[in-house]
């Protein structure tokens, strides 16, 4: 199974390029820390680095709502590449190819598109770019009165 899930920071503004079928594919960079203990007893982060590639309406909604500096909750597949420069020397890299993702910044921090009507602000927004709103503020309601017979429960 190729399957990663990473929570991670927006490292480079994405960018969104269209195929001549009108399939949009959209590129950026994500970087994590990691805490590793250091040869003098001392914990420090080191950073590690993937270019994520999304396609078709994710990578337009990638676009849309996020840029560098945005927090982002990538579920998606493991891409391996590779290739020979022109001087001969072969390279490779390893990408995420996403399948998913969630919002982790509150909306005020994402970017919205050119004049387009922006969302009401709410705390996050689902995958498909729909407002999660928050919870109601009325008074909560109190739960049903069910009328058993206590002799009918069988614990």
């Amino acid at each position: 199974m190729n399957n990663i899930q990473l929570l991670a920071t927006i490292t480079r503004d994405v960018e969104l390029k269209y195929t001549q079928s009108g399939s949009a594919i959209a590129s950026f960079g994500v970087a994590y820390n990691e805490k590793r203990k250091q040869q003098d007893g001392s914990y420090g982060d080191v950073a590690h680095f993937f270019d994520v590639t999304a396609f078709g309406k994710r990578a337009e909604t990638v676009n849309q709502w996020f840029r560098k500096g945005s927090k982002i909750l990538i579920n998606g597949s493991l891409d391996y590449q590779s290739w020979t420069t022109q001087d001969g020397q072969k390279r490779s890299k390893i990408g995420i190819k996403l399948n998913d993702f969630d919002f982790i910044d509150k909306n005020e921090n994402a970017k919205s598109a050119p004049q387009q009507k922006q969302a009401p602000v709410y705390e996050y927004q689902n995958a498909q770019g729909r407002p999660t709103p928050p919870p109601p503020q009325s008074q909560p309601q109190q739960p049903p009165v069910i009328d058993v017979d206590d002799s009918q429960i069988p614990f």
